[in-house]
């Protein structure tokens, strides 16, 4: 197999024929990314757009138009071949085997200031480009930050120049494209590193978060993306919250204290969500994801409370997930996760997504008829306070993520539960709750925001531990 580029001084010019309308790139070209039509090619800005088509014969030319983002191509599965910065080029694939092949491009880099072009795939030494393959049944969105970026992945240093940063940088070996391939999904990487919910890292560029790009085509365009009628996600993960933490507020930022960035963060996530049901509809499940940061637990707890919230006002398709450090090196440009850590973290985000129901349940089952009761005698006891179910969501070796679902048979004003621990195990990590710990045995104490519960309400808090994971089931539960 030989690769070329043939670059152009002033046009994309393919090898042979290119399409002539983007309705051209429509009927041989798949991508689930969000692009723009530009003349008879697709402009796109987000890290980890792909563009996958098939051919039959011995090569297969590439168009493309990119001075600033890095691509991979791979054909038939095969090795990628990494293009820097391509320029104008109409890139060749030749040597194959004289047959049907499968071909994917996909834009590695985060540059979200520069506009990027694909132009379609064209024939070269006669090969026939062949319509579009299918898209892929189920659909995911992962929305964040760096870390969702795959910023600096694949540096062998955490010491990066912003060059070097951009040049390391593999969105397509994120954890969230690494999650998607192992369950079969198509997806988009929607996101910006440096950007929080409401505060930017250190409080940059203020006046501006992620909520400012989220809903556009291109990051550095005003214009609304156009999502396709095709494009509804099963589930959309949003890591958003990292930057809004990890630095101490300046001065002549919006909040005046950290108490009033908490809720400026919680307020803001509930917009974004509702931001999301308009976009998307009441069907995909909105993943509310936390991980560890160094300045404490504000995330984790609030991205909590977040979830508390919105199912408490009826939305049951809001999840919460958490991943920890452990296992991570952060061996990525300025201490973010390498691309060993995205494969840890997509094996723990695709078990937990393998555990929702995504892609529309099973057929609605046929009632069946109510039989008259039997009368019986009135009960005099009284319901129990409380009720406690604890659920092991994702493990890895050595460790695991549990939650525990905690409901009020009456109404509470706090409440307390007990875990036993597998002997040799022990707790980590625990967030929305206070743990006590004495030997193998865990007590876990409501926070001062998650105690009071109507009857029939429900919150959760979740730990990380190390050894052999509880057994699902009833935990002991008591409140006043």
């Amino acid at each position: 197999m030989t690769l070329t580029a043939v670059a152009t001084c002033a046009a994309l010019v393919p090898v042979a024929a290119s399409a002539s309308s983007t309705s051209a790139l429509d009927d041989t070209v798949h991508t689930a990314g969000r692009v723009v039509a530009s003349g008879d090619s697709w402009q796109h800005a987000w890290p980890g757009v792909y563009f996958e088509g098939r051919f039959r014969g011995t090569g297969v030319g590439i168009v493309l138009d990119d001075t600033a983002g890095d691509y991979d191509i791979s054909v038939d599965g095969g090795p990628a071949t990494t293009l820097v910065t391509p320029g104008r080029i109409t890139h060749r694939v030749t040597g194959l085997s004289d047959g049907m092949h499968t071909v994917r491009v996909v834009k590695r880099s985060e540059v979200p200031w520069a506009t990027s072009t694909f132009g379609g795939f064209v024939s070269v030494d006669g090969s026939e480009i062949l319509s579009a393959p299918a898209g892929r049944d189920l659909q995911l969105e992962f929305v964040g930050d760096s870390y969702t970026a795959g910023y600096g992945n694949t540096s062998t240093s955490r010491e990066c120049t912003g060059e070097q940063v951009t040049r390391t940088t593999n969105a397509d070996l994120s954890f969230g494209a690494v999650t998607a391939r192992a369950l079969g999904a198509d997806y988009q990487i929607n996101a910006f590193s440096g950007r929080g919910m409401v505060r930017n890292y250190a409080g940059g560029e203020q006046g501006t978060s992620f909520r400012t790009y989220y809903d556009r085509a291109l990051p550095f365009s005003t214009d609304a993306w156009d999502a396709p009628a095709d494009w509804q996600p099963d589930a959309v993960v949003v890591g958003l919250g990292i930057n809004d933490f990890s630095t101490p507020l300046n001065g002549n930022e919006a909040w005046a204290t950290p108490a009033a960035l908490r809720e400026a963060w919680v307020t803001a996530y509930h917009g974004f969500i509702d931001t999301l049901r308009a976009q998307y509809g009441p069907d995909p499940y909105i993943v509310v994801s936390a991980t560890s940061v160094q300045t404490g637990t504000d995330l984790a707890d609030l991205a909590q409370r977040v979830v508390q919230e919105e199912k408490a006002g009826g939305d049951s398709r809001v999840a919460y997930w958490y991943y920890g450090s452990e296992g991570l090196d952060y061996g990525g440009c300025h201490w973010h996760p390498s691309v060993a850590d995205d494969r840890v973290i997509a094996g723990q985000l695709t078990s937990y997504l393998q555990a929702l129901p995504l892609g529309g349940g099973g057929p609605t089952p046929t009632p069946t008829p109510t039989p008259t009761p039997t009368p019986t005698p009135t009960s005099t006891s009284q319901p129990q306070a409380c009720q406690a179910r604890l659920t092991v969501g994702g493990t890895w070796p050595g460790g695991y993520q549990a939650s525990v679902d905690v409901t009020a048979g009456t109404a509470i004003s706090r409440w307390r539960t007990t875990i036993t621990l597998p002997t040799g195990g022990a707790l980590t990590q625990l967030w929305s709750g206070a743990a006590t710990t004495s030997g193998q045995v865990v007590t876990v104490d409501s926070t001062s925001w998650n105690g009071a519960l109507a009857a029939g309400r429900s919150t959760t808090f979740g730990f990380l531990g190390t050894g052999t994971p509880p057994t699902n089931g009833t935990v002991p539960c008591s409140a006043t």
